[in-house]
C-alpha cells in the first residue's frame, strides 16, 4: 500500500516532444491573431489556409491536456476518486492557471480604466476608441472572467484567448471521473472511442460552420470535453503499446508535415483534429533524450513558456491596436504598409517572447509552485 501511494505522487518525466509541440502551437495561435486581426495584409499575403486555420491549434492543446494529465494523475485515480484526491487536483490545476490569468486580467483592467480617465478628459483621439467599460469588456462580464466562467457566454472576454483556459478549468471538475471511467476501457476499443469523441466536433462544424473562429459558448465546452477524453484515450494507447508501428517516434517529422498539409487545404476543422491525434501519439514516443528537431532546447523552452505566450500576446496586440486607433483613427493595417506590417509583427513577436519569458520566471512558476499542495510542489503540470 505505501508503495503504490509513493508511485501515485512520484512526479513524472517530461516527455519534451510533447512539450515542444505546446510551444509551436502557442507560436502558430499567436501568428493567427497577429495576421487576421492586427496586421491584415499579412494575412492576405499568404495564399493557403495554413495560418488562417492555425487557431485550431488550440484543439491540440485540450488533446494535450487530456494526455498529460492522464500521464501524472492515473495512478491516483485508477481505484477510484476520493475527497483529498480531488482536491489535490483541483488545488493543483488552479494553481497552473489562475495567477497568470489574473494577472493579464488586471492588465486589461488598467488599460481600460486609462481609457476610462482620458474618456473623462475629453481627450481628443477617444472618439477613435470603443466606450470604455462595454461590450465584451463590461463590468458585468469582468465578474465571468473573474471567475473563469467566461466561455459559458457567447461573445464577453476580456482576454480573448482565455476563453479556452475557461473551458479548461470547467471540464477539469469532471475530469478526475473520466478518468477513472476512461483509462480502463480506452485500449480495448480505441477507434470506436477515437470516432465517438470526434462526432460531436463534426456536429459543432456541420452547424456553425467551423470549430470555433466565429461563436463561442457552451458549445466550446463540448470541444474541449471531447479532446481531452481523446487525450486520456491517447494516453492509455501510449501505455500499453497500441499502434506503434504507425505511431512512432519516428513518424514524428512526417506526420507534423502531414498536419500543416491538412491546416493549409481547405477542408474541415475536424480533420486537422484526428491528425492532431496521431500527432501526438507519435510525438509521446519519441524519446526526451534523442536527438531530435522536436527535442531542441529552444523548442522544449517555449513550451514551457507557451502558457505565457498564449495569454500575453493577445494584450500586446489590445494595446498596439488601440493605441494606433487612438493617435491615428484607423486600423493598424490602413495605418503601415506591408513592409512596416511584417516588421512589426516580427517586433512583436520578440517582444511576446521576452514579457513570456519574464511572466513565467517572475510569476507563473513562482505562483504554481506557492499555491501547490506541498506534496507536488514541483511537478510542473
Amino acid at each position: 500500500m505505501e508503495t503504490t501511494k509513493l508511485q501515485a505522487h512520484r512526479p513524472r518525466s517530461e516527455l519534451a516532444a510533447l512539450t515542444s509541440l505546446r510551444g509551436i502551437a502557442a507560436i502558430l495561435v499567436m501568428c493567427h491573431h497577429f495576421m487576421f486581426v492586427l496586421l491584415l495584409d499579412i494575412g492576405e499575403l499568404i495564399p493557403s489556409k495554413l495560418f488562417f486555420k492555425s487557431y485550431l491549434w488550440v484543439d491540440l492543446f485540450f488533446i494535450l491536456s487530456g494526455f498529460v494529465l492522464a500521464y501524472v494523475y492515473q495512478n491516483q485515480f485508477r481505484n477510484g476518486v476520493t475527497g483529498s484526491s480531488y482536491r489535490r487536483f483541483m488545488q493543483t490545476r488552479f494553481a497552473r492557471i489562475y495567477p497568470l490569468h489574473l494577472f493579464i486580467l488586471l492588465l486589461f483592467v488598467g488599460f481600460e480604466v486609462l481609457q476610462w480617465l482620458l474618456s473623462t478628459m475629453d481627450a481628443e483621439g477617444m472618439d477613435n476608441l470603443p466606450e470604455p467599460f462595454t461590450g465584451d469588456q463590461s463590468t458585468e462580464t469582468l465578474v465571468t472572467n473573474l471567475l473563469l466562467v467566461q466561455t459559458l457566454h457567447w461573445k464577453a472576454y476580456w482576454n480573448q484567448p482565455a476563453w479556452s483556459i475557461s473551458a479548461e478549468w470547467i471540464i477539469y471538475f469532471s475530469l478526475p471521473f473520466l478518468m477513472r471511467w476512461l483509462l480502463p476501457a480506452a485500449h480495448r476499443s480505441p477507434i470506436s472511442l477515437t470516432v465517438t469523441a470526434l462526432v460531436p466536433l463534426a456536429v459543432i462544424e456541420w452547424h456553425f460552420g467551423d470549430l470555433g473562429l466565429y461563436y463561442a459558448g457552451w458549445p466550446m465546452l463540448i470541444r474541449c470535453l471531447s479532446e481531452a477524453a481523446l487525450g486520456l484515450m491517447l494516453f492509455r494507447c501510449y501505455q500499453v503499446g497500441l499502434f506503434s508501428k504507425i505511431a512512432s517516434g519516428r513518424l514524428l517529422m512526417p506526420v507534423f508535415a502531414l498536419n500543416l498539409v491538412l491546416l493549409a487545404l481547405p477542408i474541415p476543422g475536424v480533420v486537422s483534429v484526428a491528425g492532431f491525434v496521431w500527432l501526438v501519439l507519435c510525438a509521446a514516443r519519441l524519446p526526451s533524450d534523442e536527438s531530435h528537431p522536436i527535442n531542441h532546447p529552444i523548442l522544449v523552452y517555449l513550451g514551457k513558456i507557451s502558457y505565457s505566450i498564449y495569454l500575453v500576446h493577445w494584450f500586446v496586440m489590445d494595446l498596439v491596436r488601440e493605441s494606433v486607433a487612438y493617435f491615428t483613427g484607423v486600423p493598424v493595417s490602413d495605418a503601415l504598409s506591408l513592409v512596416s506590417q511584417i516588421i512589426v509583427m516580427v517586433g512583436l513577436i520578440l517582444i511576446v517572447l521576452g514579457l513570456s519569458h519574464i511572466t513565467y520566471h517572475r510569476l507563473e512558476s513562482p505562483m504554481r509552485d506557492r499555491l501547490k499542495p506541498r506534496r507536488f510542489a514541483h511537478n510542473p503540470t
